[in-house]
């Protein structure tokens, strides 16, 4: 990405992470969420911001060079995929899928599968798809995929790092509204987790040129 570039920021997400950095790089950002408050938390002059479904676009085709889903989708019901990729398809020029997926830490697969759980208790998606989802789900809509890459993780977090990382875990479930039967579970974790250490999901990144 260079200076001047404009970048559609799909989702804000509770932390803004890839907004954030979008701003760092200088980038023109439009950065859209469905969540009126999620705008507001975030709001500077540094970059613009719209409140929309991401599955209807109000954008005019190809208005972006480039529309980045960081760690999106698997909070978009799955039936919805091919709609939103459509839309991102029609409004810019290049699409960025960066998607985190299981991983093969055992203990990991153990933390994922309570916070799965927690997410759909409360009707929300958290469902993670492999590579090959992503990039068959862009080629469809027309797309070149040019990048697809998985990014490993190999530091294993442990000791009062991985406390403060299951802490922060057990914050997210409580700001969300869920039920303390699984922030204790999370909790419960904590102590393997530190002793035993994990090794975060590894992560796909999919780039593609759009028609």
């Amino acid at each position: 990405m260079t200076d001047g570039e404009r970048v559609l920021d799909v989702g804000i997400g509770h932390a803004a992470y890839s907004l954030k950095k979008l701003i760092e790089l200088g980038v023109s950002t439009t950065s859209i969420d469905i969540d009126f408050a999620a705008l507001r938390r975030y709001k500077t002059p540094q970059a613009h911001f719209v409140r929309c479904n991401v599955a209807h676009l109000p954008f005019k085709e190809k208005q972006f060079d480039l529309s980045l889903a960081s760690f999106t989708f698997h909070e978009i019901a799955p039936l919805l995929h091919e709609r939103v990729v459509s839309e991102l398809s029609r409004v810019s020029k290049r699409i960025m899928i960066v998607e985190p997926t299981t991983g093969e830490d055992p203990v990991y697969r153990r933390y994922l599968e309570i916070w799965i759980a927690a997410m759909h208790s409360m009707n929300q998606f958290e469902d993670y798809q492999s590579i090959d989802y992503w990039s068959g789900l862009l080629e469809n809509n027309g797309a070149n995929v040019v990048t697809a890459e998985k990014l490993s993780y190999r530091i294993r977090l442990h000791g009062e790092e991985a406390n403060g990382f299951m802490r922060t875990a057990a914050e997210e479930m409580r700001d969300e509204g869920v039920s303390e039967e699984y922030v204790d579970r999370i909790m419960t974790l904590t102590k393997e987790v530190s002793e035993k250490g994990m090794i975060l999901s590894d992560i796909n990144v999919i780039i593609a040129k759009t028609r």
